[in-house]
């Protein structure tokens, strides 16, 4: 039975993988509150944009399917209050 080479690679990649993490010593080190409440902004930003992104995702999946058609972006709905060009 022959591998394929990808499937080689990647089995190679996890043991190297595992050897390194079976080996490592003792980590000297530690995270002060100023990387700790950087990394939480991070996750909380990454989180939210992905609400955002997959919901824009799912209204243009939802389009495709149903009957009504997407809000339209094209400009050419009524100008805005204020407006004297006519």
């Amino acid at each position: 039975m022959r591998i394929a080479p990808r499937l080689a690679l990647v089995r190679q990649a996890a043991f190297s993988v595992v050897l390194l993490a079976g080996t490592a010593g003792t980590a000297h080190a530690y995270i002060d509150p100023g990387t700790g409440s950087m990394l939480l902004q991070v996750i909380g930003a990454g989180i939210a944009g992905a609400i955002f992104y997959f919901r824009e995702l799912r209204i243009k999946f939802m389009s495709m399917f149903s009957r009504r058609q997407p809000p339209a972006t094209d400009g050419s709905a009524e100008s805005p209050p204020g407006d004297s060009a006519s």
